[in-house]
């Protein structure tokens, strides 16, 4: 078994600042799961030092992600990039459609 520091070393992680204008909430959430499933790799949201996969809608609401909030986005698989771009890409944006 890999430790945990180990484990970090072989995430691909991105910062972000959430710019949805209200935030991250049950419908966006929901959209971040749903994209994040589209990947084979594991995808989690980082703020400070709470940790939301992406596969737990409520983990993610949990995290009280507002307009501005600085976080990180992390992944371990084998598409890491382009899943961790498809996420920071909508928590970039300013429009929620």
């Amino acid at each position: 078994m890999s430790s945990p520091s180990r484990y970090r070393a072989a995430v691909f992680r991105e910062q972000a600042t959430v710019r949805l204008p209200h935030g991250v909430h049950a419908a966006i959430a929901h959209r971040l799961h749903q994209t994040a499933s589209r990947f084979s790799s594991s995808v989690f949201l980082r703020r400070g030092e709470e940790i939301a996969s992406l596969r737990s809608i409520v983990a993610v609401l949990a995290l009280g992600l507002h307009v501005g909030a600085d976080i990180e986005v992390l992944a371990d698989g084998t598409d890491e990039v382009d899943a961790v771009a498809a996420i920071v890409g909508m928590l970039r944006s300013t429009n929620a459609a």
